[in-house]
């Protein structure tokens, strides 16, 4: 591993981390510890258009530079859009450069972060070392970070590049903060779904385009939901993402009992949706990393992704839920048996969900015993 550099006190530093949106919730801690190892730097942070909102949410940013890949992805296809698009491209470079960073921490470690590295003219590029990145992502940094397990918690992992840089000390609790405009299209939506009763579970069983192989069975999910319903009293929200309409429309038509399906909300909106409820339930996805980041208690379920590598955030409350068998984990995205997934039942995941709503009511209740005696009244309603 690379001795620990420590930089300028004002050093202007860039971060690059472009997606996804699990991903870059999970840098949030480390880019906190090195905002307080470095109060008087710049720190700028490179991110494409999907997570744009949550960076530019996050406190001790100075600036969110967005790479537009989405658009120019368009663009490429259309040949007579090429004049525009090398302008665009070749300005985007310009405007990087006249920044003039000293310093870039490359936490997503693929061809395209090396490359913004280099064109961003800083001479000091830190990576990780060969074996922790791809694409050859090594090559364009000068300097490697070497996190030593493979399988550590993404979370630490990134914790191992602040490190590299003289900062040190624990892992520190970060909570999203949604704007004031986020919780209003939010409270709109939940005044809309009166009444409400607890337990009020945020379930996503949708997953991005190509991450279906991380994906529970809907009718699974739709027994699920009835079962919290009929047991528990639950509010059951279903929520999604980009694409994700018709998966929550076929898990609400699976299912028996009454469900809600959320409004459309932009990343920090979902946070702000999140924060009013009890709890989340849902697989190895980015929105059930924001979950944890939002400070919602959560169960997730794990089938063919690694728990270890992609646990929740250490400091949210959670259960996780997996079969451990010789094949899982495997990433496979061709396997047809999904053994990891089937082997997974409703009652499973139900029992869970049991124990962490016991556990939040216990932890509310010890909250609301240590409140004046004013207070203590509604201690375990609505946040």
């Amino acid at each position: 591993m690379m001795s620990p550099v420590k930089l300028p006190e004002k050093e202007r530093i860039l971060i690059v981390r472009l997606g996804s949106v699990g991903d870059v919730v999970r840098t949030l801690p480390a880019v906190s510890s090195l905002r307080s190892c470095y109060p008087d730097a710049t720190i700028d942070w490179v991110v494409q258009e999907l997570s744009a909102d949550v960076v530019k949410s996050v406190r001790g940013i100075d600036h969110a530079i967005v790479l537009p890949r989405r658009r120019w992805v368009r663009m490429i296809k259309k040949p007579r859009y090429y004049p525009r698009l090398f302008k665009e491209i070749t300005g985007w470079i310009r405007a990087l450069r006249k920044r003039r960073y000293g310093t870039i921490l490359d936490f997503h470690g693929i061809l395209k972060s090396g490359v913004i590295g280099v064109l961003s003219g800083a001479r000091r590029r830190i990576g990780f070392k060969k074996g922790y990145c791809k694409e050859f992502n090594y090559l364009f940094n000068r300097f490697h970070v070497d996190p030593k397990d493979p399988r550590l918690n993404r979370v630490f992992k990134n914790m191992e590049m602040i490190h590299a840089v003289g900062c040190d000390g624990s892992l520190p609790k970060v909570w999203l903060t949604p704007s004031e405009k986020d919780r209003e299209r939010v409270e709109k939506f939940w005044q809309e779904i009166q009444p409400v009763h607890p337990p009020v579970v945020a379930i996503q069983p949708s997953s991005s385009r190509n991450t279906d192989f991380k994906r529970w069975f809907p009718d699974r999910y739709a027994r699920l939901c009835d079962m919290l319903v009929e047991t528990l009293g639950a509010t059951i929200i279903l929520t999604w993402g980009p694409g994700g309409r018709k998966a929550v429309e076929e898990v609400q038509g699976l299912m028996t009992q009454p469900s809600h399906i959320a409004c459309s909300t932009s990343l920090m909106e979902l946070s702000a949706l999140f924060q009013k409820c009890d709890m989340y339930i849902g697989g190895d996805t980015g929105p059930m990393h924001l979950a944890c980041f939002s400070g919602l208690p959560a169960v997730v379920i794990y089938g063919p992704t690694d728990a270890r590598v992609n646990a929740p955030y250490p400091h949210s409350l959670h259960r996780i839920v997996r079969v451990d068998l010789p094949c899982s984990p495997c990433r496979d995205k061709t396997c047809t048996r999904l053994d990891c997934m089937k082997m997974i039942t409703p009652d499973t995941v139900f029992r869970e969900v049991v124990t962490l709503w016991e556990t939040i009511q216990q932890e509310r209740e010890g909250t609301a015993s240590n409140r004046p005696a004013e207070l203590k009244k509604g201690a375990v309603g609505r946040r």
